[in-house]
């Protein structure tokens, strides 16, 4: 039966099966959720990708480069020069214009794919030789290659200094946000128009993004970046076409600068929409170029992290929520906000550093894992509140129903409403019970609101004070009933009241105990439960007590001690006296010891500050002869300087310390040594005595401070075995310890612990 009823409490609870049920399903939605995210993660195309990154970049805009200019053909140009194609002498006159400014570089973001006037051709080509700083477009023709210029256009491609893409890329909503710095056919890949006026500047840095991120058979692409916009409400700095054109444009302003050369006039050129459109329109090609030539000399381009990364700090997340839901659910939703947090400051950061991972994925599986927790958990907690209903609904009713639940008719929850109005009513009938149950309780007991109103009161407490308490209030009662802090008019708060021991107006010995009704939650009492007990016949049975006491140490200890004073007289004169003093001092002993227990088994302790030292030098002082006329030698650590101090009952202290020391002298044989050592730590006095004795057996030590037990040791020594239960007492009402140490042959060893006054 022991064995079956050990084995049955181990069983787990029917809550905790519903939990490792929990733990269980949480684990396999864990693995099921984790890939999903990660596979999220892995798809470019989902939809929140794009407002995300365009959310998070606005919060993270780029400077702009002092460096660059921008030379636009806008409005104001094309109608002092007149509508568009203009000569390509013109275009020369510009080049001539700003080389003689000698600007770091020249990007002419202008298509010469058409045939023009040869001499305009010729004098444009002679420009840019001359220059020697000048970057010119390719245009994509079709799906595999670059359009091929003219035999006319041949020198002016081999007088620029560098040929380079303005291809973008256009996401799924038809916003351009990235290009690649370099593609093309296979064997004829370009750089990016940007990237070469990068590398005019004399900065020197790999390209970034990785090589090779998207081959096909006719059509190579390397180096993917994201465009880094500057802030909508900034713009680079530029100048019109025609004023450079004519001059009114300072050298100094276009000297050092990488000069952009295109086309913002409305309905001219190529126009993207990117996410600054919203504020501010479409953007212009060259204003693009501008971007990415500013993200690169700030070392700022914006590169896609690697997919398993990304993969991996999303379902690190989600994991990492996964298991903060199911050992901290309360803070569900804060952890998951917190989880949110972290990846969009996460995605910030990095995008700020240069690389961009989409916390998309992440937001959704840190979303989808706190809905179904909440969905599973209150699962859970419905099936838990349903079989506790029903378990309830099961238990033996102490009160007879009143009413039962209608039976089920397939709808649970209804079931589960009538249980619980049931349930409820089951509880008001209950407290009724106790209300009740509080009127017969045999001490006087008073409930008050907060106040000190008086709520209820049992039959008790009406005798006690005499008259009906209900709306009386607490403190005013008491005060007529006697309660001596009161006597003075002042009245505190009620959690204010001292709880002591007062005899009342009629001489009753009366305890109050005083204990705040607290909510379920909170701190901030409800009322209070007060309780007086009535002590009289323990108090005169005390009396008593003390009376029995003084009886033994005076009235019963006087005959003895005329009886040893007779015997005196009569010395030697017959072998029988010398029997009847030993017996006559017995008793003397034995009472003695009756009296120092009850002692200190009694209420009357006085307590006060005491230097430990003294109270060993007092007790070494009363066991010094017994010890001389033995051959004991008495050694100790402490001197009258030591600052050990104590709170103390100094009497019965220092008989404590006196009966343990007593004890190592009458049991160690003549010529050994009997040492008191001290030592402090942690706010505790340790005092060990070590006697040279026989000792203790191992299976006595247990009841060595109990009452009238004596061991085999002690064979040969008189006294009931009241000494050292007496000196436990006196230590734990001291709030210290004792305990005891001894090896047979060798000695014994007790240990004191004393707590130590603050200084």
């Amino acid at each position: 039966m022991m064995l079956w009823g050990k084995a049955e409490k181990r069983q787990p609870t029917h809550a905790q099966r519903l939990f490792h049920g929990l733990v269980r399903e949480w684990l396999w939605i864990g693995l099921l959720l984790l890939p999903i995210t990660a596979y999220l993660s892995l798809s470019p195309g989902l939809a929140l990708n794009n407002p995300l990154y365009d959310s998070l970049r606005r919060l993270a805009p780029l400077p702009v480069d002092p460096r660059i200019l921008l030379v636009t053909i806008d409005d104001p140009s094309l109608k002092k020069l007149g509508q568009w194609p203009w000569p390509r002498s013109l275009h020369a006159d510009l080049i001539d214009r700003l080389s003689a400014a000698q600007p770091a570089g020249i990007l002419f973001d202008v298509i010469f794919s058409e045939a023009g006037d040869a001499a305009n051709d010729k004098r444009l080509a002679e420009a840019v030789c001359n220059a020697g700083n000048v970057l010119l477009p390719l245009v994509r023709e079709g799906s595999v290659s670059y359009s091929q210029p003219g035999a006319q256009m041949q020198p002016l491609l081999k007088c620029a200094k560098g040929v380079g893409h303005i291809n973008v890329e256009a996401d799924s909503d038809g916003v351009v946000r990235s290009l690649y710095l370099r593609e093309g056919p296979p064997d004829a890949t370009a750089p990016q128009l940007a990237w070469l006026a990068y590398e005019m500047s004399g900065e020197l840095s790999e390209m970034p993004g990785e090589p090779r991120q998207a081959i096909t058979q006719h059509w190579h692409r390397e180096h993917a970046i994201r465009i880094p916009f500057i802030a909508p409400h900034t713009h680079f700095p530029s100048v019109s076409y025609a004023s450079v054109l004519h001059g009114e444009v300072p050298p100094e302003q276009l000297r050092n600068r990488l000069i952009l050369v295109g086309s913002t006039a409305s309905g001219m050129g190529d126009r993207f929409v990117t996410p600054l459109s919203s504020m501010v329109g479409t953007t212009a090609g060259v204003e693009i170029q501008a971007n990415v030539l500013n993200g690169l000399l700030q070392g700022r381009s914006i590169v896609d992290l690697p997919g398993w990364i990304a993969a991996l700090m999303a379902t690190s997340l989600v994991a990492l929520l996964l298991g903060l839901l199911l050992f901290r659910p309360r803070y569900a939703l804060w952890m998951t906000l917190g989880c949110m947090a972290v990846a969009l400051l996460g995605s910030w950061a990095l995008l700020r550093l240069g690389h961009w991972w989409s916390p998309a994925a992440c937001l959704i599986g840190l979303l989808l894992s706190y809905l179904i927790w909440n969905w599973r958990r209150l699962s859970v907690i419905l099936a838990y509140f349903g079989w506790e209903l029903a378990r309830l609904d099961n238990e033996p009713k102490v009160l007879p129903e009143r009413r039962r639940a209608p039976a089920s008719k397939g709808d649970v929850l209804q079931a589960r409403i009538f249980a619980l109005e049931q349930a409820v009513s089951r509880t008001r009938d209950t407290r009724r019970f106790m209300a009740d149950g509080l009127e017969c309780l045999p001490v006087a007991t008073l409930i008050t609101d907060p106040q000190g109103n008086i709520l209820l009161a049992n039959r008790i407490a009406r005798d006690v004070f005499g008259n009906d308490l209900v709306t009386e209030n607490l403190l005013e009662q008491l005060a007529d009933l006697g309660y001596p802090p009161l006597h003075n008019g002042v009245r505190p708060a009620l959690s204010a009241l001292a709880l002591v021991e007062f005899r009342d107006i009629h001489q009753r010995s009366l305890r109050m105990e005083l204990a705040p009704l607290l909510p379920a939650e909170g701190d901030v009492a409800l009322g209070w439960l007060l309780s007086l007990t009535d002590l009289s016949k323990e108090r005169e049975a005390q009396q008593h007590r003390e009376t029995m006491l003084r009886f033994l140490s005076h009235d019963l200890r006087a005959p003895h001690s005329a009886i040893l004073a007779l015997l005196d007289v009569h010395n030697g004169e017959s072998p029988i006296f010398a029997q009847i003093e030993q017996q006559v001092r017995r008793a003397l002993s034995l009472t003695e010891s009756f009296v120092q227990l009850a002692k200190a088994e009694a209420d009357g302790y006085q307590f006060q500050p005491t230097l430990f030292a003294m109270l060993v030098m007092d007790a070494f002082d009363q066991v010094a002869l017994i010890a001389q006329l033995k051959g004991i030698h008495l050694v100790h650590d402490l001197d009258e300087a030591d600052e050990g101090m104590v709170s103390a009952d100094q009497s019965l202290l220092t008989r404590a310390l006196f009966n343990v020391l007593e004890n190592a002298i009458k049991y160690s044989p003549s010529g050994t040594t009997v040492r008191l050592r001290h030592s402090t730590a942690q706010g505790w006095l340790e005092c060990h005595i070590s006697d040279q004795g026989p000792g203790i057996a191992a299976e006595d030590l247990p009841e060595l401070f109990s009452q009238y037990r004596r061991f085999d040791s002690a064979q040969g020594s008189e006294g009931l075995g009241l000494g050292l239960t007496m000196v436990k007492a006196v230590v734990e009402r001291h709030g210290g310890r004792i305990s005891c140490e001894s090896v047979v042959g060798k000695g014994t060893t007790f240990s004191l612990q004393l707590p130590l006054l603050d200084d």
